[in-house]
């Protein structure tokens, strides 16, 4: 350990979602070629916290696991895809997570305990920073897929790796299961979906 790390907090879906997302990169890597999040596993980035001591970062984590532990699963939705603008021409597709109060007031709940101050948009990831060129190349096979999937968000997954180290691999340090059912729906055990290891 070089003294310090960068955590990622994310959620996981369920491996279908995973599963379909990949084919999506693996098809978009047929028409543009290699792209940067071309082998990274699907989840929604909560939060980046980068170059912190991991004493003092993991008692922070420590603090608030009591707190992320009592917010409830909640039912996302993937409802088609979008993409954001970046400086330097660049754009990422992303698969949209529906947007309703609930979910609204979710992820809301979400950043208060984790202290985050800005506002986020839940999504996941298929095309990271792509070129305009390969974006334009792409985006006609995205702009009308009606992919619509739910899954329930079940644990919160944190993830470490060394900031220094040049090759150094996202680990999991830990998965948070939600355990609270006050003002959301609770999952059946039928609607479950076992949380898989994302590193």
């Amino acid at each position: 350990m070089t003294g310090y790390a960068d955590y990622l907090f994310l959620l996981s879906p369920p491996q279908p979602v995973i599963d379909e997302i990949a084919r999506y990169k693996k098809a978009s890597a047929k028409y543009i070629g290699e792209f940067s999040s071309m082998n990274a596993p699907a989840h929604i980035g909560i939060m980046t916290a980068e170059r912190q001591k991991p004493y003092f970062a993991e008692h922070t984590l420590s603090n608030m696991e009591q707190r992320l532990a009592i917010m409830p699963p909640i039912l996302l939705h993937i409802d088609g895809f979008k993409y954001f603008d970046h400086l330097h021409d660049k754009k990422t597709i992303y698969a949209v997570i529906r947007n309703t109060p609930a979910v609204d007031d979710w992820f809301e709940l979400m950043r208060k305990n984790l202290g985050i101050k800005k506002v986020f948009v839940p999504h996941i990831t298929v095309c990271r920073n792509i070129l305009n060129e390969q974006f334009n190349t792409l985006w006609p096979h995205f702009r009308h897929k009606r992919w619509t999937e739910p899954f329930w968000a079940n644990e919160l997954t944190i993830a470490r790796r060394e900031t220094f180290e040049p090759y150094a691999q996202w680990q999991t340090l830990k998965r948070i299961a939600f355990k609270g059912n006050k003002g959301f729906a609770v999952p059946n055990k039928t609607d479950t979906n076992e949380q898989i290891n994302l590193f």
